[in-house]
């Protein structure tokens, strides 16, 4: 993995936002916020990462009930009807979400394009943007994305990604966020 701060300036606009998606998770602790809107409905996704193997999430909207877990070094927990409970697939999340997470720059592969936006201002600060084509998740649906990634010039770690797409019922979209807070410790909830 790419430390923060890495020299990824080649050209390549493709190579230069893959470098930045994996030097994310070598910044860890992390935040990341996903809000989506797909087939009328709105979530909410907030991620805490200490590390891969530790981490909070929050599931919101999408038309069901929250769903919050944590999972700590293979152990979890869910909350269920204001209540921490064991939760016995701890390990397969853990795993799970290291995956997701590793896949993000893995999407940026074959089939996929990018464009260099050059310095654009986002949110009232200077950032380098990136767009990028991909021809989607054939399993979920998606048969085309396109992502805007804005990264810090200074750092060379993403900021933010929107996101579009169509899937099978219609279109998508996204927005997320990456906080890189020093902050996050966590604990077993009580």
């Amino acid at each position: 993995m790419l430390a923060a701060g890495t020299q990824i300036a080649t050209g390549d606009c493709l190579a230069e936002a893959k470098l930045a998606l994996q030097a994310r998770l070598s910044s860890l602790p992390l935040r990341e916020i996903l809000e989506s809107d797909r087939d009328g409905e709105h979530s909410r996704i907030v991620l805490e990462l200490e590390t891969l193997a530790r981490f909070h999430s929050l599931v919101s909207g999408g038309g069901g009930p929250a769903i919050e877990l944590m999972i700590l070094d293979g152990k979890g927990w869910s909350l269920e009807h204001g209540r921490w409970q064991p939760f016995a697939a701890a390990a397969a999340t853990a795993e799970s979400t290291a995956a997701d997470e590793q896949a993000l720059a893995d999407q940026l592969t074959e089939g996929a394009r990018a464009d260099c936006l050059g310095p654009v201002e986002r949110n009232g600060r200077q950032v380098v943007g990136y767009e990028l084509h991909l021809d989607g998740d054939q399993s979920s649906g998606d048969p085309y994305t396109t992502m805007q990634l804005y990264v810090d010039p200074r750092t060379r770690l993403p900021l933010n990604i929107d996101m579009t797409g169509l899937g099978d019922t219609g279109p998508t979209a996204g927005h997320e966020t990456f906080e890189y807070d020093k902050s996050i410790k966590l604990a077993p909830p009580r």
